[in-house]
């Protein structure tokens, strides 16, 4: 099952890359939380709240792209370590960074998303860090 966790999850980023937000959407369970770790460590909930997050991330950004770089498959949790590249919608700025996510899957939904700045917090997150 674990790798069929990296397989949707590698599906979701290509949907969402391609703006097929309804595919995201129906990978997750209605009541999913999502977590911003530092500097933001606010939580979100539902399919609203990830929407919510999302825009937020995106805000102020035009030609905005993330792509994984890496999957750890650690059972029912998937880490992905992914590169943002986007430009300041005020002057075009290049701006570029390196994220993790956690995804937490049940029954081939995610239940829960957490995002993080730093590897550790994301391995972290999963038990393969203290």
């Amino acid at each position: 099952m674990s790798q069929e966790n990296v397989e949707n999850i590698r599906a979701g980023f290509k949907a969402f890359n391609g703006g097929d937000f309804d595919h995201v959407l129906d990978q997750m369970s209605e009541d999913v939380v999502t977590y911003r770790g530092t500097p933001f460590g606010d939580t979100y909930y539902g399919k609203e709240g990830f929407l919510d997050v999302a825009a937020d991330w995106l805000e102020g950004f035009t030609d905005w792209s993330i792509t994984p770089e890496e999957f750890i498959d650690a059972g029912d949790q998937v880490v992905v370590r992914a590169a943002q590249e986007a430009r300041g919608e005020e002057g075009g700025t290049p701006v570029t960074a390196s994220f993790w996510f956690v995804y937490t899957l049940r029954d081939g939904h995610i239940v829960r998303l957490g995002m993080f700045t730093t590897e550790d917090e994301a391995l972290e997150a999963v038990g393969l860090r203290e």
